[in-house]
C-alpha cells in the first residue's frame, strides 16, 4: 500500500509541474507586458483602463469617460470639482465628466490601498468650428485649438483671402482669436505692363492775304489768313507757303498764300517691369518734375512741382492656384507744349488707368482701351464776299484738323522667385559695350565699340580682338571654354532665367504646376536662341542693344 500511494503521489508530481510552470510563465508574460505598457495617450474611446500609478487623459468640455481598475476602487477624489465630477458606475469603475476647461487631477485607491493617479487636461468643445472649416474650406489644412480665453488657428491655406473669412467664423465662437495661418506658395508678384499709344493727325489749311499800296499812302488789304501784321505793314506776322510782290511805278501788291497739308504720326509704347510681395504696395516711377509758381498772398510765392512720366502702382495678391488679384494703376504722361502755357509751365498729357483684375500667372489682359477721333474744321472770311466759288477763295481762310489716337494697356503678372548664384547672367544690358578710343571716336565716328563680357561659369574673361569696330577670333591662348547645349548660346544658357522676364510665355513654359521654375529649363533652352536674334545679341532681347556685335 505505500509502495501503490507513493507511485501516485510521483505520477501527480510530474503532472502537475508542467501547469505551475506554464502559470509562471504566463504571470511572467503579464507583468512584461504591464512594464512595457507606454503612458497612456488621449483615446476617443469612452472606457479607460488604468494599469500604471500615473496617467495623462485629454478630454473635451461636456465628454465623459469611464476609468477602470483591475481590482475594486473603495475611495476616489478629484481635485477641482468646478472642472471634474467623478459618479461611481461599479466597484472598479468610475465616470469622469467635463465641465469647464482646465486641468485637474483624479486620485484613485483600490483595496489594497495603492494609489493611482490621472492627470486631466480639459479643452474647448472645437468640433463645431472643425467641422463647419472642413466643409467650408477643403482645400486648406486649419488646426483648430481652444484655449483659456479664446482659440489659436494655424496651418495652412492657399488663398490669402481665406484668411479673413475663417477668422471671421472663428470670432463666431470664441471672444479672442489667434491667427497662426500662413498662406502657402510662392508671394512673389512680377508685373509687366504695356501702354501703347498712336495719334494720327491730318492737317489741311489754305489761306491768303493780300495788301494794294499806292503812292498817295493809300492801301487795301485783307488780313483774313492771319499772315500779314495788319493795316498797311507787309510784316509777315503768319507761317506762309508762297509770297509775290508785284510793282507798278509807285504802287505795289503784295500776296501771301498759305497752303498746307501736314500728316503727323507719334507712337508711345512704355513697358514698367516691378516685382512686388503680395499684398503690399509698391510703385515704379521713370520722369521728372516741372517747377511752377504758387501766390501765397501778400505778394509771396512758392515753387511747386508737377510730376511727369512713367509711373505704376499696384498690390498683389496672390490667391492660389496660380490665380493672382491685381489692384493696378498705371499712368504715362508727358510735356505737351502745344497746349497754351500760364506763366511759362506747359501743360501735362496723361494717360492713366485705375482698376482691379483678377487673372492667372501669366495671362495677359487689356484693362483700358481708347479709340478717340477728332476733327476739327474753321471756315473764316468776309461775310458773302468769301461765298462766292472760287473767287470767295481769296478772302476766306479754311481749316481742318483730324486726330485720331488709340490707346491700350496690356497687364501681365508672373509668380517669381529670386535667382540662384549660378543663374546671375554674366552680361546685363549695356555692359556688352564700352566708351571708343580717341581714333575709333574721331576717324571712324563711332560712339561705342564691343565689350566682352565672362561667359564662363568660372569668370574668366576671354580674349577679344577689337579690329576697327569689327570682333575677330579669340587668341588661342585663351582657356577653353565649357560647351553649351545644342543650339544654345553659352550667354544665353547662363542669362536665361533673368531675361525670361522680357518673354513671359517662355517664362511659364519652364514652371511646372505650382509656379515654380523648372531648373531643368535653364540647360534645355536658350531665351535669345530664335531665329532673329543674331550671335552678338543678348538673350532674351529682339533686336541689337547697345552696340550689335554682329555687324
Amino acid at each position: 500500500m505505500t509502495r501503490f500511494s507513493g507511485w501516485w503521489i510521483a505520477v501527480g508530481v510530474l503532472l502537475v509541474s508542467p501547469s505551475l510552470a506554464a502559470g509562471d510563465e504566463v504571470k511572467a508574460a503579464g507583468e512584461s507586458r504591464q512594464t512595457a505598457q507606454p503612458q497612456m495617450q488621449p483615446s476617443a474611446g469612452p472606457i479607460v483602463h488604468i494599469v500604471r500609478p500615473g496617467e495623462k487623459l485629454e478630454m473635451v468640455v461636456n465628454t465623459s469617460r469611464i476609468l477602470t481598475l483591475q481590482r475594486k476602487i473603495p475611495q476616489a477624489m478629484v481635485n477641482n470639482p468646478d472642472l471634474l465630477t467623478l459618479t461611481p458606475l461599479s466597484p472598479n469603475q468610475f465616470q469622469v465628466s467635463a465641465k469647464k476647461p482646465g486641468t485637474t487631477q483624479v486620485n484613485l485607491w483600490d483595496e489594497k490601498q495603492q494609489i493611482y493617479t490621472v492627470d486631466v487636461v480639459i479643452t474647448g468643445d472645437a468640433r463645431e468650428l472643425v467641422s463647419l472649416l472642413t466643409s467650408e474650406f477643403p482645400t486648406a489644412a486649419i488646426k483648430v485649438r481652444p484655449v483659456s480665453n479664446g482659440v489659436l488657428l494655424s496651418g495652412y491655406v492657399d488663398r490669402p483671402d481665406d484668411v479673413d473669412r475663417i477668422k471671421q467664423l472663428a470670432e463666431e465662437y470664441y471672444p479672442k482669436v489667434i491667427n497662426n495661418i500662413t498662406v502657402a506658395g510662392v508671394q512673389q508678384v512680377l508685373l509687366h505692363i504695356k501702354v501703347y499709344e498712336v495719334s494720327r493727325t491730318k492737317l489741311r489749311n489754305l489761306g491768303f492775304d493780300f495788301v494794294q499800296l499806292s503812292t498817295a499812302g493809300g492801301f487795301v488789304g485783307s488780313n483774313i489768313a492771319e499772315i500779314l501784321a495788319g493795316g498797311g505793314a507787309t510784316t509777315v506776322s503768319g507761317a506762309s507757303t508762297f509770297a509775290f510782290q508785284a510793282v507798278n511805278g509807285g504802287s505795289s501788291f503784295f500776296g501771301i498764300l498759305n497752303a498746307l497739308r501736314q500728316n503727323d504720326l507719334a507712337k508711345i509704347l512704355s513697358e514698367p517691369t516691378l516685382v512686388a510681395q503680395s499684398g503690399r504696395p509698391a510703385y515704379f516711377r521713370v520722369g521728372g518734375e516741372i517747377p511752377y509758381s504758387v501766390s501765397q498772398g501778400l505778394g509771396a510765392v512758392s515753387i511747386e512741382w508737377k510730376n511727369y512720366g512713367t509711373r505704376l502702382d499696384f498690390v498683389p495678391f496672390v490667391l492660389g492656384n496660380g490665380r493672382i488679384r491685381l489692384e493696378v494703376r498705371p499712368q504715362v504722361s508727358e510735356v505737351d507744349n502745344s497746349r497754351s502755357t500760364i506763366n511759362g509751365v506747359p501743360a501735362i498729357k496723361v494717360r492713366e488707368s485705375d482698376t482691379g483684375v483678377e487673372l492667372d500667372a501669366g495671362q495677359t489682359l487689356a484693362i483700358a482701351g481708347l479709340v478717340q477721333t477728332r476733327i476739327e474744321a474753321q471756315n473764316r472770311g468776309l461775310p458773302w464776299v468769301s461765298e462766292v466759288p472760287y473767287l470767295g477763295a481769296l478772302f476766306r481762310r479754311v481749316k481742318e484738323e483730324n486726330n485720331e489716337i488709340e490707346t491700350l494697356i496690356l497687364v501681365t503678372p508672373e509668380i517669381v522667385e529670386a535667382l540662384d548664384p549660378h543663374e546671375v547672367p554674366p552680361c546685363p544690358p549695356g555692359t556688352n559695350s564700352k566708351s571708343p578710343s580717341d581714333w575709333q571716336l574721331y576717324m571712324l565716328g563711332k560712339l561705342e565699340v564691343p565689350n566682352c563680357c565672362p561667359s564662363s561659369g568660372d569668370g574668366g574673361v576671354p580674349t577679344l580682338h577689337d579690329q576697327g569696330g569689327q570682333m575677330s577670333e579669340a587668341s588661342p591662348d585663351a582657356p577653353p571654354q565649357p560647351a553649351a547645349p545644342s543650339g544654345v548660346s553659352p550667354s544665353s544658357a547662363k542669362g536665361n532665367a533673368y531675361y525670361q522676364t522680357r518673354n513671359p510665355a517662355l517664362a511659364r513654359a519652364n514652371r511646372g504646376p505650382d509656379n515654380r521654375q523648372d531648373p531643368s529649363s535653364l540647360s534645355r533652352q536658350g531665351v535669345g536662341s530664335g531665329a532673329g536674334n543674331k550671335p552678338g545679341g543678348l538673350p532674351g532681347f529682339q533686336g541689337p542693344i547697345g552696340y550689335d556685335m554682329g555687324e
